[in-house]
């Protein structure tokens, strides 16, 4: 009886361990994405008024400022007036830990385009 007992106490742990740490990672994907976004966002408002393109240092500065007071680590890639920004955070599992599986690492992507029509103010 205790065997059974002890088999259905750790299937239960690790049914639990899927259901609260896969809740988890779909909160932080969901959570990167957002912060590749807005990170995006921060970096096309750096466009040049009345050359109507994006300040390509300017653009990677304001992207990882953003990036890292979010806690985020990433990339930052600038095509005319296009900023596509890939965020990457790391997790730690609560229950899962207890099978080895320590922490996952999530990635999302955001992209911004300014639209500039010259003669008119960003």
């Amino acid at each position: 009886m205790s065997l059974i007992l002890l088999t259905c106490a750790v299937a239960l742990m690790l049914v639990l361990g899927l259901v609260v740490d896969g809740g988890a990672k779909a909160r932080a994907i969901d959570h990167a994405g957002a912060i590749a976004s807005e990170a995006a966002r921060a970096a096309a408002g750096t466009i040049t008024p009345g050359a109507g393109a994006i300040d390509p240092v300017a653009a990677q500065r304001a992207a990882h400022d953003y990036l890292a007071a979010a806690g985020a680590n990433g990339t930052v890639s600038i095509t005319g007036t296009t900023v596509t920004v890939t965020a990457t955070l790391h997790h730690k599992t609560v229950f899962l830990s207890l099978i080895g599986i320590d922490g996952f690492t999530v990635t999302g992507v955001g992209r911004a385009e300014t639209v500039y029509s010259p003669g008119s103010t960003p």
